[in-house]
């Protein structure tokens, strides 16, 4: 099944306008800033944030302006964030090429950091609308709470699925409601509607993290990460959460190992192993698929059949992909 043909089927003019507008964004008069500006549109994603910024604001006709410069916002945020994400976790590489703090260094690669989220605010200015300025203004700071949290969770001894999700939605979820909220606002969509859309968002952004962490459990040439990566960060996801406090046998000493970053690759193998063959990939897919319908069962009525059909593949593309 091609989700993505379907996804991009109801805006594929107006996706292929707003590539070429963001790209045209990654210039610089300054020689130094405009490599390093050019390093990182050489490394663009799927743009799934933007994509999902156009759906929503072509269920009311036309795509304003407005709407071009916040899914340029969301996604220059999103840049921002994981060049900073990259030198805290001393990354060497990002989508299965070297990361700014690989190619660069850790004070070049902040500073990139810091800039491109500067892009991120001239760009939501521009939507001349004061809400959309105030969301991501707090929503930098929400990002950097998620990250905050993920880094003190390595002094906590117990797992808690209720502290992942509050980690996820904080790191993740709430980049993607934000960006369905407020392109629904920018394009006129009444007070329930922007809640709707709002909601979909944040299960979207759920799904797509819950979705990375299972992929940590199998070795990906194309993200260049091995599998178990989380752990050697002193992360525990989902499914290792779910496996391990579902288990008769004591793991105090190996989450502790995890946690402190001393756990040895046979005490993370076996973290692996037991989650593997002990349902914690099965329970996060159940997990996902409780989250999917919720999602489509919350989309507004008046949705066209091929709209519909474009957020159902949404859903479809994050959590059935392989990087």
């Amino acid at each position: 099944m091609d989700y993505r043909k379907q996804i991009c089927a109801p805006i594929e003019a107006e996706f292929d306008e707003f590539r070429s507008r963001y790209s045209s964004l990654f210039s610089c008069p300054n020689p130094a800033v405009d490599l390093l500006l050019k390093f990182l549109l050489r490394r663009n994603g799927k743009m799934m944030r933007p994509i999902l910024a156009l759906l929503v604001s072509k269920c009311y006709g036309q795509i304003p302006e407005s709407a071009y410069h916040l899914a340029a916002a969301v996604e220059l945020l999103h840049q921002g964030s994981l060049i900073h994400d990259d030198v805290v976790d001393e990354s060497e590489q990002r989508r299965g090429r070297r990361s700014a703090n690989a190619a660069f260094d850790n004070r070049m690669a902040v500073l990139l950091g810091d800039y491109v989220v500067s892009m991120a605010l001239q760009q939501i200015t521009a939507t001349n609308d004061i809400k959309s300025v105030d969301t991501l203004s707090e929503l930098i700071g929400t990002l950097s709470e998620g990250e905050i949290n993920q880094l003190n969770a390595l002094n906590y001894t117990s797992l808690s699925e209720d502290v992942y999700f509050d980690i996820i939605l904080k790191k993740t979820a709430v980049l993607f409601s934000s960006c369905t909220s407020l392109s629904a606002h920018l394009s006129g969509a009444s007070a329930g509607d922007i809640e709707a859309f709002r909601q979909f968002g944040h299960i979207a952004g759920l799904c797509f993290q819950i979705m990375d962490d299972i992929l940590d459990y199998h070795d990906s040439t194309e993200t260049g990460k091995p599998s178990g990566n989380d752990m050697k960060e002193g992360k525990f996801t989902l499914p290792a959460i779910y496996a391990l406090t579902h288990s008769d046998k004591d793991w105090s000493n190996h989450i502790k190992a995890v946690r402190s970053l001393t756990a040895t690759p046979d005490q993370i193998r076996e973290i692996t192993d037991y989650t593997l063959s002990n349902g914690g990939i099965d329970y996060s897919f159940s997990k996902m698929e409780d989250l999917k319908k919720q999602a489509i069962q919350g989309l507004p009525a008046f949705l066209s059949p091929e709209l519909r059909i474009a957020f159902t593949s949404y859903l479809e593309l994050i959590t059935n992909r392989s990087n």
